[in-house]
């Protein structure tokens, strides 16, 4: 069987058992679709023959998830507000001001746990951008920070951050104050709708699926080929690779530039650093970043996470 026809044939499959998730549960995420929940009628039994009739005519193409690695491009939006007394201080800088900030991330991944770390490139060179002036009694400081921080005056710097799908977790391994920490958390699930739009990314078949998460509008191109439920910022629960992931209707974008695909991918869980939850790791960011402030006249802080 050619590379196409094996393609289209696992998306033809797929499209079946999705269509038989989104009548079976239609209220569920997809990840957590299970016989329990599956509502008996003679159109759902003939899907669900079709579905298992097509993977038993072909089970080498859906046997095990793939391993590989994606490169991907990271877009944030630069929307803030000054205060109206700064208005006038920070005219001379509005043409400095970019409108988004772009970086790189590698994401290699598995057939149980993704590891997503910023290119080698980036994290040996990144800095934050500074613009500093000086004006009678009045300083300014300008720092355009986010995960490219420098980790020990910057923001916090992550090094690496590894989804276990097994058990439903993330690891994200940070360096902050010069500190090593290591957050833990819950992988999201989300309540996943397709909204059948196909269409092509590194020459692949996408298809689109959207949910919501915290009021947030999270929209996802996942590629079904490459049955890795995986996807950049530790989205995933989609039965193929997200390779595009928009954020909050584009505030944040994900977009996949490269894709190898191996046979057999190690990564370890980072055991080193200071264990601390979400929460407590995020309140220990702000408190530092107040600090800096509070030491400085007018200074402003921009966070590109």
């Amino acid at each position: 069987m050619s590379e196409d026809v094996r393609s289209n044939f696992t998306v033809e499959v797929l499209r079946l058992h999705l269509l038989l998730y989104e009548y079976a549960c239609p209220t569920y995420p997809l990840s957590t679709c299970h016989l329990s929940m599956i509502r008996s009628s003679p159109r759902l039994l003939s899907l669900l023959f079709l579905a298992t009739m097509a993977f038993a005519v072909h089970p080498s193409q859906h046997a095990a998830a793939q391993s590989g690695t994606v490169t991907y491009t990271h877009t944030v939006v630069l929307d803030f507000e000054l205060p109206p007394e700064m208005d006038q201080l920070m005219e001379q800088f509005k043409d400095m001001i970019p409108s988004s900030v772009t970086t790189s991330y590698v994401m290699d991944f598995n057939e149980t746990l993704s590891s997503m770390r910023l290119l080698e490139e980036e994290a040996e060179g990144a800095n934050n951008s500074r613009f500093e002036s000086a004006g009678g009694d009045v300083n300014v400081m300008i720092s355009f920070a986010g995960s490219s921080g420098s980790g020990s005056l910057g923001a916090p710097q992550l090094i690496a951050s590894v989804g276990n799908l097994d058990e439903g977790t993330y690891t994200n391994h940070y360096k902050f104050l010069t500190r090593d920490f290591l957050v833990t958390g819950e992988l999201p699930e989300l309540a996943w709708k397709l909204t059948g739009e196909e269409g092509m990314l590194l020459d692949r078949q996408v298809m689109k699926a959207t949910a919501t998460m915290d009021t947030v509008s999270v929209e996802a191109w996942f590629a079904p080929e490459i049955s890795a439920p995986f996807g950049p910022d530790n989205y995933g629960g989609l039965p193929g690779l997200i390779l595009m992931l928009s954020i909050d209707d584009g505030s944040k974008l994900y977009e996949a530039t490269s894709i190898t695909l191996d046979t057999e991918i190690e990564i370890t869980v980072p055991d080193k650093g200071r264990p601390v939850t979400q929460e407590e790791f995020e309140k220990l960011v702000q408190d530092r970043m107040e600090e800096r402030v509070s030491r400085r006249v007018n200074q402003v802080i921009i966070r590109g996470n």
